[in-house]
């Protein structure tokens, strides 16, 4: 599918690029190289939130809607081991620590945070369904993607042997968890990010494919945990080049906001998607 060329445009040191792809049009403005590996986007107050994973200490950054960074906030209490996303309620905003690259982790975790950024509490969890810990890169037991829906938390797997993504539900409530796959999709990618939104009724899951290395976009609607698992989802490829997108936001049906890692680009993105 050709890609129509796109433009770029300087302003202010923010830089803003439109492209589409039949039925897309993107916006992507320059972040700061202070998040580098944004991998987790959350609005908050009007503001985005986001973190870096492994390799950051455990700060949250602000930024506004142009890009730029307004604070940096350390999480006293908090590891970042690998954090990989964030979701939020109406009571807290949720880190999840949990990457799992090589599949050996037996501490993975989601923190409690309040709205002044101070750790309440932690829910920790293992897979019931993993006996071996031993390194392996093609292993089911990563993930990156956390959403809160109703009273329950949900992950959706990385999962680097068949490309699906398995669906993880974790109470709200503290304490120390072992989960089992509800429901498993054959997305045919490595899922990096999500979100649902209640409103709509709506899963949005972003992802790339593990060798030409596109990026997609999942919709999910009339979404549940007790969905079934022939439940219908659409993939977009989304119209981007030296980019991983790791993180969504949904705004409405039609517009959401993506983060993206510096994947060679020179700079971490925000990325504004319409389906037109």
């Amino acid at each position: 599918m050709k890609i129509k060329s796109c433009f770029l445009l300087v302003i202010f040191l923010t830089i803003f690029a439109k492209c589409s792809k039949k039925n897309i049009e993107i916006e992507i403005i320059r972040l700061s190289k202070k998040v580098n590996e944004t991998s987790g986007l959350e609005l908050v107050d009007g503001n985005f939130l986001t973190l870096n994973d492994s390799g950051d200490e455990p700060y949250v950054y602000t930024f506004d809607r142009e890009g730029k960074i307004l604070s940096k906030i350390l999480i006293k209490g908090a590891q970042n081991k690998d954090w990989e996303s964030l979701a939020s309620d109406e009571n807290y905003i949720y880190i999840g620590d949990i990457g799992n690259n090589k599949g050996n982790r037996k501490d993975l975790k989601i923190y409690l945070i309040d709205f002044d950024f101070k750790l309440v509490d932690s829910i920790n969890f293992n897979y019931k369904n993993q006996s071996k810990f031993k390194k392996k890169k093609k292993n089911r037991f990563d993930a990156e993607a956390l959403i809160s829906i109703k009273d329950s938390l949900m992950v959706f797997s990385k999962n680097r042997e068949d490309l699906t993504t398995e669906v993880y539900a974790l109470t709200k409530n503290p304490g120390n968890y072992s989960v089992e796959p509800g429901n498993s999709f054959n997305v045919d990618a490595l899922i990096t990010g999500g979100d649902y939104n209640s409103k709509l009724d709506l899963l949005a899951l972003v992802g790339y494919s593990y060798s030409i290395k596109k990026q997609y976009l999942f919709l999910f609607k009339k979404f549940s945990h007790r969905t079934s698992k022939n439940l219908f989802f659409k993939k977009h490829v989304i119209p981007i080049t030296n980019a991983q997108i790791e993180a969504i936001k949904i705004i409405d049906n039609n517009n959401f906001w993506l983060s993206s890692e510096n994947e060679g680009g020179g700079y971490p993105k925000l990325v504004k998607l319409n389906l037109k």
